[in-house]
Parts: C-alpha cells; sequence; structure tokens
C-alpha cells in the first residue's frame, strides 16, 4: 500500500506538519512494508526516490505574502503527480486548499471506477475555521465579519471532512469540537522524539554566550511562526515589562512576515535575539534545555509541538488559555492567561520563574508518559485499513 501526503505546508522552514511527514516517513520505513509518497509544490517539477520513500514536487508560485509557502495554482498539476505516485490513501495535511482537494477527491473516485482501492483521509493540523478564518477576518474587518466568516468556515469543514473517507486530530478539545458538530473524527496526537529533546542536550553557558545573553539574565525561548497568528508583539511586550523587575531575553526561533521587523526592533535594543528556523531538531533541542522557560502567546494551537518539544526538554511554559495550551499546560506544568495581555504574561513569567526546576521536570515526565511517533501511527494506519475496509 501507498500512502500519499499531499500538502502546501512542507518546506525547509515549515514547523508541525513537517515534523508529522517525517515521522510518518519513517515508520512506515522501519515498521511497515507500506510505501510513503509525498507530494507538495516546489521551486521547479522534481522527482525524488529513496527506495520506498518518494517524494513529487511539482513546479508552483510563492504564496504572496507568505513566503516561503507556495500553493498549487493549477489543481490539474496536483492530480497528475498523485496518478503518477498512485496511492490507495491520500491524506490531506491543509485539507481546506480546493486545489488540493479537488485533485485528492478526484483521483479517490477514479480509481474507485477503476475498481481500485482509494480513499481520502483529512488530518486537521490547524484550525481553518476559528484561527484562519474567523481570527485573520476579524483583525481586517472586525469582530463581526470575523464571527460570520467563522461560522461559514465550519459549515465548508464540515462538508469536507463528511466528504472524506476518515478524519484525525491532534488534540482532544479539537476532536471533542468534531464531534459535537456530528463529525466522526479520531484523535490521533503528535509524537515528541524524547531521545533527541530531552535535558541533556543542554549547554547552557555556551549558548548563552553564542547569543549574548548575560549569565544573570532569564532566558525565555520560542519556537515557531513569526507572524500575527503567533501574538509575537505580545511575547515581546510581556518581556520588556519582565525587564522592569529582573533581566531577562527572548529568543524567537523561526520566519515569517513579523521577521524583519523583529529583526529591527532587536537591533534597536529590544531584549530579544531572532534565529532563523533551525532544521536540526539537535540544534533546536539544545536551544531548548539551555533555557529556562518556554514562551508562546498564540492561541489557536491545534496541538502545540514546539511546546511539547520545549517540554521533553525539562522547560515549564508560559502561554495563554486557548486553543491546545489548555491541554498541554496543565497545572503544574506552567501558567496561561489571558489571550493578548501582555501585562498578566509578564507577571506569569516572573512567577514561573521561582519554580521553573520543579514544573520543568513535571513536564518532561508527562511528555514521557503521553506521547509517542508509534503510537500515533499506530492509530492512524488503523483509521486507513478501517475506511479501506468499508470501501472495498
Amino acid at each position: 500500500m501507498t500512502v500519499c501526503d499531499l500538502t502546501h505546508a512542507y518546506h525547509e522552514t515549515s514547523g508541525g506538519i513537517r515534523t508529522y511527514i517525517d515521522a510518518k516517513r519513517r515508520y512506515i520505513l522501519e515498521e511497515t512494508e507500506h510505501s510513503h509518497a509525498l507530494v507538495i509544490p516546489g521551486e521547479t517539477d522534481r522527482v525524488t526516490r529513496d527506495g520506498r520513500a518518494v517524494t513529487v514536487e511539482v513546479a508552483a508560485p510563492f504564496i504572496a505574502g507568505a513566503e516561503p509557502y507556495r500553493w498549487f495554482r493549477n489543481p490539474r498539476s496536483a492530480r497528475r503527480a498523485l496518478e503518477y505516485v498512485a496511492p490507495e490513501v491520500i491524506e490531506l495535511g491543509t485539507y481546506f486548499m480546493p486545489t488540493e482537494w479537488q485533485p485528492a477527491f478526484a483521483v479517490r473516485n477514479a480509481r474507485r471506477r477503476a475498481g481500485k482501492a482509494g480513499i481520502v483521509s483529512i488530518f486537521t493540523h490547524t484550525d481553518f475555521a476559528d484561527s484562519y478564518a474567523e481570527g485573520y477576518v476579524s483583525q481586517v474587518l472586525g469582530d463581526r465579519v470575523g464571527k460570520l466568516t467563522g461560522k461559514a468556515a465550519h459549515v465548508y469543514v464540515k462538508q469536507l471532512i463528511n466528504r472524506a473517507d476518515c478524519a484525525a486530530a491532534p488534540s482532544p478539545a479539537q476532536a471533542q469540537d468534531f464531534h459535537k458538530r456530528g463529525l466522526d473524527v479520531l484523535l490521533a496526537s503528535y509524537g515528541v522524539d524524547v531521545k533527541t529533546f530531552t535535558p541533556q542536550a543542554a549547554s547552557g553557558a555556551e549558548v548563552r554566550a553564542e547569543l549574548g545573553i548575560p549569565p544573570e539574565a532569564l532566558f525565555l525561548v520560542y519556537a515557531g511562526r513569526l507572524d500575527s497568528e503567533k501574538r509575537t508583539d505580545t511575547m515581546v511586550s510581556a518581556v520588556r515589562r519582565v525587564n522592569e523587575t529582573r533581566p531577562a531575553v527572548l529568543v524567537m526561533v523561526g520566519e515569517g512576515p513579523h521577521r524583519d521587523g523583529l529583526k529591527e526592533e532587536q537591533e534597536a535594543g529590544a531584549p530579544i535575539r531572532v534565529l532563523p528556523y533551525l532544521t536540526s531538531k539537535e540544534a533546536l533541542a539544545r536551544l531548548f534545555a539551555s533555557a529556562d522557560l518556554y514562551l508562546t502567546a498564540g492561541p489557536y494551537e491545534t496541538f502545540g509541538l514546539s511546546v511539547a518539544e520545549a517540554q521533553a526538554c525539562g522547560l515549564p511554559v508560559v502561554g495563554v488559555a486557548g486553543g491546545a495550551l489548555i491541554e498541554r499546560v496543565p497545572d503544574g506544568l506552567g501558567l496561561l492567561g489571558p489571550v493578548d495581555d501582555d501585562e498578566a504574561m509578564a507577571t506569569n513569567i516572573l512567577q514561573v520563574a521561582e519554580c521553573r526546576d520543579e514544573m520543568g521536570r513535571a513536564g518532561r515526565e508527562e511528555v514521557v508518559a503521553r506521547f509517542a511517533w508509534e503510537i500515533t501511527f499506530r492509530k492512524m494506519f488503523g483509521l486507513y485499513d478501517a475506511a479501506l475496509a468499508r470501501t472495498a
């Protein structure tokens, strides 16, 4: 059986979706006899084969204002790529894009007409309706228009999931929300490589010296996209407030539309260090394990993979009471405050700093006990097999 992931959100500096797909490919190659295909937009048309793994890149333009993301402008090109790899399972990682779901369903239907097995699976890596549709529209056109857009987006998502053969979500809250809307969506949490992300990866003094962080300063870290959805401005404002009480530096790792502005703030003296996306998981683990606590302000996380990786490295978390952070950071593992409240975030940073070792140990124990990729993909392949059996 060939399992194919189709998404525009896989590139050199992408985050959770890429981590999930890379882990899936490893699982397929190491634990099964199946094959894995990946279809993504790229700079040029290219096919890369490595045994039972194949990656098909389709020449595609950048998404304006969202580089380095590209999109399948012509759904026929994505369809040709899917027909080339001929998968029994097509999984949509960015399921809300018409130029992705249209060719996926077309290829599935064509396979069935030819008497071949074919299903479409949806994995809801992102909270499209609330985060993208309602969240972004509210910022531009106001809350009233945003809420109307969000309602329409929920209808759209429900139609897509009902059209698919199976679907999964990475967080209990998201899965429960789908269930309330009458949708059968499996809970399949992300996993964490706890051998890489470990407190033993720390090189505290060296990392501080490399980044110019004084020994007495509180060392905070955030890794993820640098954009309005992640509320980078709230984090920077909170750390400025912390510096009124004690020295603190926030290291921000990632790419996105806010990166240039954040670099300018750093150069103007803001207590931040802006680093490019780290392709090496070992380098990211070294950074996490060397820090004092993890900071995040985005209210729409569907799982919070970077949060879990930081917890695996022994870091407590300061965040906001929204999205998956409510599940990821229970009492004793950090503190959550109101969304868009830099003053409350600063207060929580100072409080967590006083008991960070105890909270960090508890966070590590939580991740080790609950999150493993093998569990995730055993669930997913059970989901695929059941869907294939229903449609045989």
